[in-house]
């Protein structure tokens, strides 16, 4: 039997592809696990979730926090949306699995891929279950895809976010912590050997949310350049949990299901594709700079599959034309670009930069940028005119020079070029020029506007 298409991989962008183009097509989901399984808990943006995926949220983040050892802090009440939802994993992709074989479709268990060949008129691929042949195959195996690997696909130039943590009980109930809170930025003295450390030296962030009156989902995360093993994370998340003071109200707490999982950063979606076969989720970085796989998924995969549908209808799926298939929506292209480099500047930054961007959110500093400006950043949710409100401030409080001083060399080029997009020739030329990238000369560097490198 000939299938439309095949997806490897049964996590979730393997399974809402298949719940769509399962609708019209007959697909295959071929799972090395369980189809459905997933060690990874999410919350979303408020409008990324549709009615058909409403019912399998709940509550969700009213409250953003940010604690570093040093004396970052900063606290504000979710403004962009009422909240932001956490979605029940547990319901949602089985939901979709369900969804799937009710519309005709297989999704087939404990089947590992092997290897694929692509002929003129299909795709046959080896499994650890036999032979499947389909006239396409999707890529959604993960941020470590074998097959991309096979098509020499590189992820040299990525970041990653490196998680591990746990769903908790408090018996002895919250120490202060309020539902709906989300810790997104707190450091230990002790896991900072220096204030020159960075996160991309080492340094791990701790985070929490706290779901209902007794359970919170807690970790550490690092945002690097090389994925940081299970194994070495587990044991510096039970040592934060356990022994740090600022985290008493978690010495107590009881861990009922280990969370952790790794997420692929790049600039934005890479819309990858080869002969019959395209790539999908984290195989194709789905997920924005700051690290937001689900809603980048529920935010894309109707659109997306969509778009294979006509593939399929038409018979177009050459390596030209999937790879012309849009993997992703946004308004500005601003809304990537300040995201992107916000990202690598929280990946590279020193604890004492850290600190001031941080206080950039309180009302007492002389910069001060309103707190909705975070949440529309990190959501993808802004205008062009507030990104150039947000740079404003930034530039306020740190000089061009100083910003790209802790920026890795490789970064400079995909932000210079991408930055045009939205700031100008003239500010690039001065980039340029201070980078000894050739360009054009700098202008006066009396300016007072932060761009000037005297």
């Amino acid at each position: 039997m000939q299938y439309d298409a095949v997806i490897i991989g049964g996590g979730p962008a393997g399974l809402a592809i298949a719940s769509e183009l399962s609708r019209t097509r007959r697909v295959l989901v071929l799972e090395k696990g369980m189809a459905g399984n997933t060690n990874r808990s999410w919350f979303v943006p408020l409008n990324v979730v549709d009615d058909t995926v409403r019912p399998f949220t709940y509550g969700g983040v009213t409250r953003f926090l940010a604690n570093t050892y040093s004396g970052g802090k900063a606290t504000w009440n979710a403004r962009q949306f009422p909240r932001y939802p956490y979605v029940d994993e547990k319901r949602l992709l089985p939901h979709w699995v369900d969804t799937i074989r009710a519309n005709g479709s297989e999704v087939v268990d404990q089947c590992e891929y092997r290897s694929h060949q692509v002929k003129a008129d299909g795709v046959t691929v080896d499994t650890a279950r036999g032979q499947f042949t389909a006239r396409l195959l999707i890529d959604c195996t993960g941020y470590n895809s074998q097959i991309a690997k096979q098509y020499g696909i590189s992820r040299a130039s990525y970041y990653w976010w490196s998680v591990f943590g746990a769903i908790g009980d408090h018996p002895n109930g919250l120490d202060g912590m309020q539902v709906g809170d989300y810790m997104l930025w707190q450091t230990f003295a002790d896991t900072t050997p220096n204030a020159d450390t960075s996160l991309q030296q080492g340094r791990p962030l701790f985070e929490y949310e706290i779901l209902d009156e007794r359970t919170s989902f807690s970790l550490v995360l690092y945002l690097r350049r090389e994925i940081m093993s299970r194994e070495f994370m587990e044991p510096v998340f039970n040592r934060i949990i356990r022994e740090e003071a600022a985290t008493s109200a978690f010495h107590s707490m009881q861990v009922k299901e280990l969370k952790y999982g790794w997420y692929p950063s790049a600039s934005v979606s890479q819309e990858l594709a080869r002969e019959r076969v395209i790539f999908a989720g984290d195989a194709a970085c789905w997920t924005t700079p700051c690290g937001w796989g689900m809603s980048f998924i529920l935010n894309n995969y109707r659109d997306f599959s969509a778009r294979l549908e006509q593939a399929l209808a038409g018979d177009q799926l050459g390596r030209a034309h999937l790879a012309a298939i849009p993997h992703f929506r946004f308004r500005e292209r601003g809304e990537i670009v300040l995201n992107a480099l916000m990202t690598h500047f929280l990946s590279n930054a020193p604890a004492p930069m850290l600190d001031r961007f941080i206080n950039l959110f309180n009302d007492t500093s002389p910069n001060h940028i309103d707190p909705i400006y975070c949440e529309k950043v990190f959501t993808l949710d802004i205008t062009t005119a507030e990104v150039h409100t947000v740079l404003g401030a930034i530039l306020k409080e740190f000089h061009l020079k100083e910003l790209f001083g802790i920026l890795q060399p490789d970064d400079y080029l995909l932000l210079v070029e991408e930055a045009v997009a939205f700031v100008g020739e003239s500010v690039v030329g001065e980039v340029r020029q201070w980078l000894h990238l050739g360009g054009a000369k700098p202008v006066d560097p009396t300016r007072n506007n932060g761009f000037d490198f005297a």
